[in-house]
């Protein structure tokens, strides 16, 4: 093992160690799966090119300088609406993942969203959810995944609400399947108050837990300007959320006030008033628009500006846009909750009923969700984790509907170890490995080389003193090379000889060789040809001890 070898070895753990830890939906709260902190979103919604098509995640270049900018911002989560399961990710992924940035990604796409003219929920969009699953699956700073947005945006589209269920319990039931973690899958509401209580229930009621959203989200903009509290209605949905069995958040809400008061939800989403029961919020926007909601300005080109998702655009450095900027950083470097740390919390469950079909909603409690046809359950087995497992319409995995006791998102193995600990530990591990594995090899080194000179000393005593012995280093092997052979055989040459080469383990047997050829001791044998006798044949016998 070169020292290079050793190393890349180290960097390469070092690196691994580094990486975010997942975030685990436990009960009511989400959780950093190592340290067992409470995680709270600090997000922002994060576009930069206008564009139905458009990958934010496609561009490293562009990702490397915006991911640098959140970081001093105190961005943890960035909302992505848009991202394609062909496109490569990993650059970017990595960049937002050196930030501590957690990523939140929508599965549908421009072409395969549900459609409310058409209820339905049909094999070719889970087949498209699955593909992105599949291209994000591998990364620890995923977060969740949202199977749909604002898809029920009045009471009359409440009645895709069984839909939207329906794909939350297939793509659970795929993701398990494929033996990833347990990566929450959920959906993002919009606020219609005459249905906002029965939608975010519905998504979590009944007794099968199979059937339920890993989280619950919600788009809100009612808090702006001089807002407060009750006026805003963020004290009526924290009540809604009393004992709500899955962890609840914003996954947008904004101002487009000029001012510091365009954040004052901040304090109470991540203050006192509500982070005991809701796990933080996804401001809309990162990049400035028309309607005056981003923080940041780029200076682009004519051809970005019409960028439509083809190519790559180049990348652009995002301005600071002032004072909102630097309001909202002022806000989030002050809003620091800890929350309860896993080890201290026990999730409860209580079973929550669906709304019933009397007023605004339109779904009877009792109706069924929609199956798709043709689609087969196929389990792998635990310990294989595929990244990015290819989809047809053979292989697709249907969901399981078996009802089961408790939530699927109870589970944590968390360690209740501090952050500091496990950054050293994070450290410390790969370095120990690495030295272990340094002094292992040299150790083995040494015992060869001392088994090899009592080997050549004993065949040297065995062959008499008529023969001579030459022991060497084999170039490249590492081993010693001995050979024998009489002074007084002249046109005996020998050769540099290289310990793979020169002799070989058949069971017990050795092999001899002879010209360009190998034999048996037995196949030598009926030649009538001792292997003694090869030594004086065209060849050196040659023994190499490994």
């Amino acid at each position: 093992m070169s020292a290079s070898v050793v190393a890349l070895l180290a960097a390469l753990l070092i690196s691994r160690s580094l990486c975010l830890a997942p975030i685990e939906a436990v009960g009511a709260k989400l959780y950093d799966s190592e340290s067992g902190e409470q995680f709270y979103i600090r997000g922002i919604a994060y576009s930069v090119v206008d564009g139905p098509n458009y990958d934010a995640l496609s561009n490293p270049a562009q990702c490397k300088l915006d991911a640098a900018l959140m970081e001093t911002l105190g961005v943890n989560t960035v909302r992505v609406y848009t991202v394609g399961s062909e496109t490569p990710h990993d650059e970017c992924m990595k960049y937002f993942d050196d930030a501590e940035i957690y990523v939140l990604i929508d599965l549908a796409t421009p072409t395969t969203g549900f459609k409310r003219a058409e209820p339905e929920w049909t094999m070719d969009m889970f087949t498209s959810f699955t593909k992105t699953l599949d291209a994000f699956a591998k990364y620890n700073n995923l977060l969740a995944v949202i199977v749909g947005t604002e898809i029920i945006n009045d009471e009359r589209s409440s009645i895709m609400a069984p839909y939207i269920k329906a794909a939350i319990r297939d793509i659970k039931a795929y993701r398990d399947g494929q033996g990833y973690r347990r990566i929450p899958v959920g959906y993002s509401a919009a606020d219609i108050n005459s249905i906002r209580l029965d939608t975010q229930n519905y998504l979590v009621c009944g007794s099968n837990v199979s059937n339920h959203a890993d989280f619950f989200s919600m788009n809100l903009y009612s808090w702006c300007g001089n807002s407060t509290f009750i006026d805003s209605g963020y004290s009526e949905m924290y009540d809604e959320a009393e004992n709500y069995p899955v962890p609840i958040f914003l996954s947008e809400s904004g101002c487009n006030n000029i001012g510091d008061s365009r954040f004052g939800d901040q304090e109470a989403i991540l203050g006192p008033q509500m982070n005991d029961r809701y796990s933080g919020a996804v401001l809309y926007e990162w990049k400035e628009e028309s309607n005056s909601y981003g923080v940041v300005s780029y200076e682009f080109s004519t051809s970005a500006l019409s960028y439509t998702g083809t190519g790559t655009p180049a990348a652009y450095t995002p301005t600071p846009i002032s004072p909102d900027f630097y309001n909202l950083q002022s806000h989030w470097n002050t809003l620091t909750p800890t929350g309860t740390p896993s080890s201290d919390y026990t999730p409860t469950y209580t079973e929550v009923s669906c709304p019933t079909s009397i007023g605004a909603w339109s779904v009877r409690q009792a109706a069924t969700l929609p199956t798709i046809d043709n689609l087969v359950i196929t389990t792998k087995p635990a310990a294989s984790s595929p990244v990015a497992a290819d989809i047809s319409a053979t292989q697709i995995v249907a969901a399981a509907s078996s009802p089961t006791a408790i939530p699927n998102n109870t589970s944590s193995g968390i360690s209740s170890l501090s952050t500091g600990t496990k950054a050293a530990i994070g450290v410390a591990v790969p370095l120990v490995v690495v030295a272990l594995v340094v002094v292992a090899f040299f150790l083995w080194r040494w015992r060869r080389r001392r088994r090899n000179k009592e080997a050549a000393a004993a065949a040297a005593a065995d062959k008499g003193p008529e023969y001579s012995q030459v022991s060497q280093n084999s170039q490249g092997g590492g081993g010693v090379v001995t050979e024998f052979f009489k002074p007084e055989v002249e046109g005996n040459p020998v050769a540099q000889l290289h310990a793979d080469d020169a002799r070989h383990e058949l069971g017990s047997q050795a092999v001899y060789q002879m010209g360009d050829q190998e034999r048996e001791p037995a196949e030598l044998e009926a030649t009538n040809r001792p292997p003694q006798e090869l030594s004086n044949g065209p060849s050196v016998r040659r023994l190499v001890e490994r």
